[in-house]
């Protein structure tokens, strides 16, 4: 054989050897980098660095893509957005109260949004512990900042590159900056009790019920009450727009119906759903975060029931008689009493028959409670310094600082009127209370005026 063939042949192998090593190289080499990007995404707490200039250019300005909604999908994920809170209290963080999936293992970051550039920081996924077993929950999304700037601006998107999310993404407006951020902190009040109630749902129409209770949160000292509304009855709607324009009611929509099976009970599965009671806890939390620094203290209770003073004439009397006995209480818990509204008796209270002709309750006709069993369920309701919670459930708070106080009924008792969980209660077995009624007369005339307003009123009834 010639030496220079064979010498060819050779240098061929040795060329071909030597390609295969490099090209397992460069394999191995791509292979270890998709391993490093797929690390980073599913690392909670991983850091991105800021967007560079260039994709700055290329992102959407913030300040005009601001969520309409009440409630914000997360594109490609299972995750629902609610509002965002700037929360300086125990570290340098926004807050953003939303709703998830819990056992999705998802990670979830935060786009903080700047005049000239932005950056994106894991968010640290918060459920609440109060989910009564339902798969999805109440959840607070910390997003931590990294410097002394203050964005105006958040929005969460899923994977490694905001701009691969798939929809546009949609930001939240940073709420409560202006109130942490000002000379005069902390600030003077614009209220001195907020009441937040959720939700309103099931096309309710117990209008009468529902303006007397407006009335004696008025009468109590409440200037604002914040309502959280699914859906309502035209003539509820009616009251709603009466109240919206003396600015004594806020109303949040709350589609909550439209992302979710929402359930109509407390518990899992005997209540079918994916979330608990339409979201209920979910709307307490944004309630007090969106009335943290506008109001001295938040009720939180539903729309049938009343914390009702026994020996204070209002709510202000009372706290302040509370606060001095227990200076560092923040949240003040009030025993529940059950006025069964499918229990009555003649004669009980001699209210405007001019009512008769309004769907719903009246409570006045209602002046016996079922017996108060210490050893039973309890479910309170509170009145909160909302700047010392944290997170809430529906009867008791989650997380919060100073001290949780638990106010005697002979103070002040949370007033129910549902109807009862025993049926065929006998009148002995109930216990005559006349608490309401040294509001009655008041009360009556406050809610002839409402009526009469929004054109419910039995003029020829109140005549005679």
């Amino acid at each position: 054989m010639n030496p220079n063939t064979s010498l060819r042949i050779i240098c061929k192998y040795i060329f071909t050897f030597v390609s295969l090593v490099m090209l397992v190289i460069f394999s191995s080499i791509c292979r270890k980098k998709e391993l490093l990007k797929f690390s980073s995404a599913v690392s909670v707490r991983h850091l991105l660095p800021p967007l560079s200039s260039s994709k700055v250019a290329q992102m959407p300005s913030c300040g005009s893509h601001v969520a309409a909604s009440t409630i914000t999908p997360v594109p490609n994920s299972k995750d629902f957005l609610i509002a965002a809170y700037l929360d300086l209290r125990s570290s340098r963080s926004v807050r953003i109260l939303g709703i998830t999936h819990r056992e999705t293992s998802e990670v979830l970051l935060c786009l903080f949004c700047f005049s000239n550039d932005n950056y994106s920081i894991a968010a640290e996924i918060q459920v609440h512990t109060d989910h009564f077993n339902f798969p999805y929950g109440t959840t607070d999304l910390m997003c931590n900042l990294k410097d002394q700037r203050i964005p105006e601006y958040v929005s969460v998107y899923h994977g490694v590159d905001p701009r691969e999310s798939g929809p546009l993404l949609q930001y939240l407006k940073i709420q409560n900056r202006e109130e942490q951020l000002s000379d005069a902190f902390p600030m003077t009040f614009k209220y001195e009790f907020v009441v937040c109630i959720s939700t309103m749902f099931g096309h309710y129409n117990n209008v009468l019920q529902f303006v007397q209770a407006i009335e004696m949160y008025r009468m109590l000292g409440a200037q604002k009450v914040v309502v959280y509304k699914t859906d309502c009855s035209p003539l509820i709607m009616k009251v709603l727009s009466y109240y919206q324009k003396l600015d004594v009611i806020e109303i949040i929509p709350w589609p909550i119906t439209s992302y979710l099976n929402v359930s109509s009970g407390w518990h899992f599965p005997e209540h079918p759903g994916e979330l608990h009671y339409y979201g209920q806890t979910a709307t307490l939390n944004d309630c007090i975060y969106r009335n943290m620094y506008r109001t001295r203290y938040v009720c939180l209770n539903d729309i049938d029931e009343v914390i009702i003073p026994v020996t204070h004439q209002s709510w202000h009397d009372m706290m302040d008689s509370l606060r001095q006995q227990n200076p560092e209480a923040s949240v003040f818990s009030f025993d529940h009493h059950i006025f069964p509204t499918d229990v009555s008796f003649e004669n009980q209270s001699s209210e405007s028959k001019a009512w008769n002709s309004v769907p719903g309750v009246n409570i006045l006709q209602y002046s016996y409670r079922e017996c108060h069993k210490p050893e039973a369920d309890n479910p309170m309701k509170m009145i909160i310094n909302p700047r010392d919670l944290i997170k809430t459930s529906v009867h008791s708070p989650l997380e919060f600082s100073g001290e949780h106080y638990w106010v005697s009924m002979n103070v002040a008792m949370l007033c129910h009127y549902r109807k009862s969980k025993e049926p065929n209660l006998e009148k002995e077995f109930l216990v005559e209370d006349k608490v309401l009624w040294k509001y009655k007369e008041k009360l009556i005339n406050r809610v002839d005026e409402v009526l009469d307003e929004v054109g419910l009123l039995d003029r020829q009834e109140q005549l005679r």
